[in-house]
């Protein structure tokens, strides 16, 4: 597809024949969907494998230390928040096949670099490109995924999308920790840059811009918005945001501390314990994709609160092999629904024009979960040990239950929050 076409809601080729129907579902696979979702797998495959080779270049490689390690995985959230608020502007200006592309490259460049820095100062230059890289790249992608799909299946196209991560996670280390044994972190290094050019080339049969057929461009917009350098933020993204950081300061707890926890309480390993966290959260992005549509993103995002809630709860109440796994199962089922639940609601309450400017505010929250629950984590942890770590997640989940109800959601007949 070339640069400047557009596609409309439901995919490429425009929408659904009028001899299917108007009660027909809209098509959501099509080949715009399917080739985010491939570009999506190289970049997240990629990514994944730099995760236990990372650290391996820091403290053998160069000669750093455990806070080395630290801080230089922590600096891509800091770069990704802080470029956020731009991510936007460039794809309203250069167009979102353009700013994924732009995105894939950058974190290809940072890869190999992981690979060639002679020292850590370099190293750390190259993990602040892999933030600036993710942060367009996701932003721009999701807002692809978003507009590509009809409204009453964003919910479905955002589950079916975030796949790619959970499988980059998943399968992504053990490639890196395969390519270290073959050729050592130089080659895996360079194995994760290539797979992210895979992606950058997939990149190029993209749509450039998604918009909805009814929307009419104001005279003038797209100049302005070239000229403009002033950082976005979509206001009505703040409650939504909120609430996924809360619920993701349990899944930071819960990704840092479980193996710590598996040990004190006799558990074994905790691969086991990861593994069905893995399975549930694919499955129910697999299985109960449209739940999010069905039930509304209000309804799914409390269903999804109220799960990470009980499931964290269990976890810390009963430090038995059998609450763990039951808890596990649970709290798995709410992780899985909470984002594509909020983001679809998040994007359907804004203009279509705003939509890129919502997804960069709301997926900005994932970050400062990220980077703020690890900061806080450790003090939990020296106060009241590995069963408060799950305690405080829970409270905070509980928190956002209460901020989703109360803030979150507007109140009926309130006007909508504009770009700002």
């Amino acid at each position: 597809m070339t640069s400047g076409s557009t596609a409309r809601p439901g995919g490429s080729g425009g929408a659904e024949p009028a001899s299917a129907g108007r009660n027909a579902r809209p098509r959501l696979v099509t080949r715009d969907f399917l080739g985010v979702g491939l570009c999506g797998v190289f970049f997240f495959f990629a990514s994944g494998m730099t995760m236990p080779v990372l650290p391996r270049v820091i403290t053998d490689d160069l000669r750093g230390g455990d806070a080395s390690v630290g801080i230089i995985v922590g600096m891509m959230a800091v770069s990704s928040i802080l470029i956020r608020p731009w991510a936007p502007r460039f794809g309203e200006s250069w167009g979102l096949k353009r700013t994924v592309l732009t995105g894939a490259l950058l974190a290809a460049v940072s890869f190999i670099g992981y690979g060639v820095a002679p020292e850590l100062v370099s190293l750390s230059v190259f993990r602040l490109l892999t933030g600036l890289g993710q942060a367009l790249f996701l932003v721009s992608a999701v807002t692809l995924v978003t507009g590509i799909a009809a409204p009453e299946r964003r919910g479905e196209a955002v589950s079916y999308f975030s796949i790619a991560p959970w499988l980059g996670i998943g399968v992504g280390p053990l490639l890196g920790e395969t390519a270290v044994q073959l050729g050592g972190t130089r080659v895996a290094c360079l194995a994760a840059g290539t797979l992210a050019l895979l992606g950058a080339v997939v990149t190029l049969r993209l749509p450039d811009r998604v918009t909805d057929p009814d929307q009419e461009e104001e005279p003038g917009q797209e100049q302005d918005l070239r000229r403009s350098i002033a950082p976005r933020f979509q206001r009505s993204a703040f409650g939504p945001g909120t609430v996924l950081a809360l619920g993701m300061f349990g899944s930071v707890a819960f990704s840092a501390y479980l193996p710590l926890y598996t040990r004190e309480i006799g558990a074994g390993g905790s691969q086991y314990v990861f593994l069905t966290y893995g399975a549930v959260i694919l499955l129910v992005r697999l299985l109960g994709g449209r739940i999010p549509d069905r039930l509304g993103g209000a309804r799914a995002g409390t269903l999804a609160t109220v799960l990470i809630v009980a499931g964290l709860t269990a976890i810390a109440l009963f430090p038995v092999n059998a609450a763990l796994y039951c808890g596990t199962v649970v709290f798995s089922m709410g992780i899985a629904l909470q984002y594509p639940a909020l983001l679809a609601f998040t994007v359907n309450r804004v203009p279509p024009r705003e939509r890129s400017t919502a997804v960069a505010t709301f997926t900005m929250f994932f970050d400062v979960a990220t980077g703020l629950g690890g900061a806080v984590l450790g003090l939990v942890s020296a106060f009241g040990g590995y069963r408060a770590i799950f305690f405080w997640g829970a409270g905070c989940a509980l928190l956002g239950l209460l901020l989703l109800h109360t803030w979150a959601i507007p109140r009926r007949g309130a006007p909508l929050p504009s770009a700002g």
